[in-house]
């Protein structure tokens, strides 16, 4: 637990952010007990209790380095990508195509995926798989 908090610091906001690795995505990562992961949930685990099955961990204030066990609530999948977008859905792909009806592919779980990108990596899976018949 030291060691965890040795690697905060608490800004005005009152999060407190994590100064060990960042990794590219800007989540703290954490070692312990020979196990690698988000040091949000270490933290959460460690001051608040353990993550129930299915959920994840939301970031309350947004801030992905936030270890802040008050700023951190376990949420169901779905419930965290409603919370990403508080003034409604998100209206386009990471790509920037319109989640229009037509270009839209939802997931049983309530997830979408943008049917043009979806096409276009089916487009380069078939690709490659031809590139390596070819070689063959």
């Amino acid at each position: 637990m030291r060691r965890l908090l040795d690697k905060v610091a608490i800004d005005e906001k009152g999060c407190w952010r994590w100064t060990g690795f960042i990794s590219h995505k800007g989540y703290g990562r954490f070692r312990f007990a020979s196990k690698v992961g988000h040091a949000h949930r270490f933290a959460y685990m460690a001051l608040v209790g353990p993550i129930g099955d299915g959920l994840e961990i939301d970031h309350r204030c947004r801030v992905r380095d936030c270890v802040n066990p008050q700023h951190l609530e376990a949420v169901s999948h779905v419930e965290n990508l409603k919370r990403r977008h508080p003034n409604g859905e998100q209206t386009h792909c990471k790509n920037g195509h319109e989640f229009t009806p037509e270009n839209t592919y939802r997931r049983p779980n309530g997830t979408r995926l943008c049917r043009t990108c979806k096409n276009a990596e089916k487009a380069r899976y078939r690709a490659r798989a031809a590139s390596r018949e070819a070689d063959r």
